[in-house]
């Protein structure tokens, strides 16, 4: 059958109309040890999530232990309670359990996804992991050794290692943000068990800590199990220190990272960032959204589409409670690559100084408003949203109205974001690639100095 002759294939279809979502009333209380308990009930499923959210993320290492917070959330199902680690993942696996753990720079979380007949057993199971960990001494020198052969095979990896040099780039050296969250080889080669029991004691502590709950139950349950469970934690949580973040460099420079040979080169262009709750928040999404994080992007249309030079290119802001970081990345083939990197800088010194048209900017925000309830579409989800109001101090109907915000975004605030936050003029422009091939092209383009850059003297 012949499509009908006003089917207009030249241009996509228009953006249907968004659908409604509700986010749930945020409930909260206090136990006597100083936990928060935070709730947004959802009682579509007999599910829920509880997560404990500890301020103790990698931001928090004490000098020389960098890679001290990752290690210890990597080491609490190593054994917990009166379990080991098999017994831990046999219970876990009888209760029909997702367990969680990680860390990120701001928080460590561990917590857990079940059916809700189930959550009491599990919060056994959680507290144990909070609150007892073991930290057995072969299981430490195992998870450590694991770790350090891990991050030799990053380095042998173009991709992570151009994500690792960047990020060294965008900050002073001395910051905490310009090394990898995970560690160093020297710091990890030297860390004990006594430094991991070290800075759990000091940090894994209820009184500025949160347990927040989604999903089908009331605060009232979430209270009780919390106080039988969690009986006798106490202590506080020291403040997080709060380094003086800036970008790095003054003027656009390009680092080389010789891979002699390549037929590919990892690009990465990057400067500091912002901080989560930065009032320009909502004018930084859409403009990210339209500079590289959707297909449909300036970036992907002109490297992909246009030039046909790469697979794929993206933006993102990496935001924490200090300035994060802002970064390009793309893999580009090694010819064309001096060519792309002028084509990256010059999509963003166009959104500083020119208006984006109604129907870019009205497409990249549809998109954006039609995706972002699909993040609380399960329990999960739904508990990181309330994390995000705890951690950075968002009040609680932030998301009720955070289409409406994206929405409201207009032409003229995406360019003075464009301005503020996007520095073309003094990014780290990392190239993992053939040096000898790409330097003249790099030199020709006149944007910056040129430098050959040897990993394992600056990622030491």
């Amino acid at each position: 059958m012949s499509a009908p002759a006003e089917f207009d294939r030249t241009r996509p279809p228009a953006p249907g109309k968004l659908r409604s979502f509700h986010f749930p009333p945020v409930q909260r209380a206090t136990l006597a040890s100083g936990l928060q308990v935070v709730l947004a009930e959802n009682h579509t499923f007999p599910l829920a999530t509880l997560d404990v959210v500890l301020p103790a993320g990698a931001l928090s290492e004490p000098d020389g232990k960098r890679g001290v917070a990752s290690l210890t959330s990597g080491l609490l199902e190593s054994g917990a309670g009166p379990r080991d680690a098999a017994e831990i993942a046999e219970r876990v696996d009888e209760l029909g359990l997702v367990l969680e753990t990680g860390n990120s720079w701001d928080t460590t979380l561990v917590g857990f996804t079940g059916l809700n007949s189930r959550l009491d057993a599990g919060m056994e199971v959680l507290a144990d992991l909070v609150i007892r960990p073991a930290f057995p001494a072969d299981e430490v020198e195992r998870i450590r050794g694991e770790r350090l052969a891990s991050l030799t095979q990053r380095r042998a990896d173009p991709g992570a290692l151009a994500d690792e040099l960047v990020t060294h780039f965008m900050f002073p050296e001395t910051h905490p943000f310009s090394r990898r969250m995970g560690g160093l080889a020297s710091t990890l080669a030297a860390m004990t068990r006594q430094d991991v029991t070290d800075f759990h004691d000091a940090y894994y502590r209820p009184d500025g800590a949160w347990l927040f709950a989604a999903g089908d139950l009331t605060l009232d349950q979430v209270v009780r199990m919390a106080e039988r469970h969690f009986a006798g934690w106490e202590g506080t949580v020291p403040a997080a220190p709060d380094p003086e973040t800036r970008n790095r460099l003054e003027e656009t420079t390009f680092l080389l990272a010789d891979r002699p040979g390549s037929v590919q080169s990892e690009v990465r262009v990057g400067h500091i960032g912002v901080e989560r709750n930065h009032p320009d928040y909502f004018a930084i999404t859409v403009l990210n959204a339209i500079l590289g994080g959707t297909f449909a992007s300036r970036l992907n249309m002109n490297l992909r589409e246009r030039l046909g030079y790469t697979y794929g290119v993206s933006s993102s802001f990496g935001m924490r409670r200090s300035p994060g970081t802002f970064h390009v990345s793309a893999a580009i083939q090694s010819e064309p690559t001096p060519h792309a990197v002028s084509e990256i800088l010059r999509d963003m010194r166009d959104l500083q100084q020119d208006l984006v048209p109604r129907e870019e900017l009205e497409n990249a925000q549809h998109y954006l408003a039609g995706v972002f309830p699909l993040g609380l579409q399960t329990t999960d989800g739904l508990s990181g949203k309330l994390s995000t109001l705890a951690v950075y101090g968002l009040p609680d109907d932030y998301f009720g109205s955070y289409r409406e915000r994206l929405l409201a975004v207009t032409a003229e605030e995406v360019r003075e974001a464009a301005r503020r936050h996007l520095m073309p003029d003094r990014a780290a422009v990392v190239i993992v690639g053939d040096a000898g091939a790409l330097r003249p092209g790099l030199e020709a383009l006149n944007a910056g100095p040129v430098q050959i850059v040897d990993p394992a003297d600056v990622l030491r």
